[in-house]
């Protein structure tokens, strides 16, 4: 069901706004937004016994560099279990048509993912265990892909994905140092190897500049022991003022690292970035509302949540990012033709 956000931004307070309408203008059912991803220490993409959380590790950790570990052609085979929801489903198979149709130039694929066949003996079997983790690259026979509960939309499916592909975390690269910086003091012990340099035997940069905005990209306050304070920052003066990591689709430099990776032609001119990357409003909603204020001259209000949706088959299992942050939005049911809105203070222009 069609909804309509709108969203205003003016020299004066910012305005999050919400007319409750489905596209015939009857009374829909929810709206919703998450600025940011904040991922906690329970996180699903972080599995204990998993190197960086989420990769099963191979003998020998250096996956980019070995072509042994590439899908021949950029064929991936695989098989769905039959346990997942219809939804579940339908979102896996999204992020496949979207890794795709990001990597491909003209009429011509640079990876395909292809339902396995009786021939194929290598392939992804993608199962709800428990979290989400995968093996990096390609390997002999069946490799277990695990997309379990609160994994299942599709940006974090595409990070995984990814990892099945060929790629690490984009902060385990071997010159991050030059880029973040990792606050250990605020790193549970059991949990810094997760943030380990790779070297430059282990890995490949595919001569590719650090991408904080990449899909591949921790959230700066993953694992954090004090949830206010951060686990990764830019160096100063450095992507200031930017998210580190997103799970809602591939960056410009994921797509050209695929294509560099499976010898494809680089083509990223179909890749829209945002003009804009510095944030105003930086808020995960994970401890508040991060200065915003209900408008009192609204018709009801928005609420803060993480989870599923309080009205069934309207909204999101979870925030949009990794599936167990907070979020906020408006129940539009028994609110038709009436706004919700929160507010910011004064931002800068320009």
């Amino acid at each position: 069901m069609l909804q309509l956000l709108t969203l205003s931004l003016a020299l004066s307070p910012l305005v999050l706004q919400a007319l409750c309408q489905d596209a015939t203008g009857n009374d829909g059912g929810l709206l919703h937004v998450s600025f940011t991803e904040h991922e906690s220490y329970g996180d699903p993409e972080v599995t204990p016994g998993y190197f960086e959380g989420d990769i099963e590790l191979p003998k020998f950790r250096n996956a980019i560099r070995s072509s042994l570990l590439k899908w021949p052609g950029g064929r991936v085979p695989y098989q769905i279990h039959s346990l997942y929801s219809s939804e579940a489903r339908s979102n896996i198979l999204a992020a496949m048509r979207e890794i795709e149709s990001d990597t491909k130039h003209g009429p011509t694929y640079c990876v395909r993912f292809d339902p396995k066949t009786s021939s194929d003996v290598n392939y992804i079997y993608i199962v709800p265990q428990d979290g989400c983790h995968s093996p990096v690259g390609r390997h002999a026979g069946r490799s277990l892909v695990s997309i379990g509960q609160g994994c299942e939309n599709k940006g974090t499916v595409m990070h995984e994905l990814l990892h099945s592909l060929g790629f690490y975390h984009e902060q385990n690269r071997y010159d991050r140092d030059n880029y973040v910086d990792i606050h250990y003091s605020n790193v549970p012990t059991d949990r810094q190897d997760d943030f380990a340099k790779l070297t430059v035997q282990q890995t490949s940069t595919l001569n590719t500049p650090y991408d904080y905005g990449s899909i591949m990209h921790y959230s700066a306050y993953i694992f954090a022991v004090d949830g206010s304070k951060p686990t990764i920052t830019p160096k100063p003066n450095l992507a200031q003022g930017r998210t580190l990591g997103q799970r809602l689709k591939l960056s410009t430099n994921d797509v050209k690292r695929i294509q560099i990776l499976y010898g494809c032609t680089v083509d990223t001119s179909h890749i829209i970035e945002p003009a804009n990357t510095q944030l105003l409003v930086d808020c995960t909603f994970e401890s508040g509302w991060c200065g915003l204020v209900q408008d009192s001259q609204d018709d009801f209000q928005w609420s803060r949540r993480s989870g599923s949706t309080p009205t069934s088959n309207t909204g999101p299992n979870g925030d949009h990012t990794n599936g167990i942050g907070h979020y906020i939005y408006a129940e539009s049911n028994r609110h038709q033709n009436k706004y919700a809105r929160v507010k910011t203070g004064l931002l800068p222009a320009g």
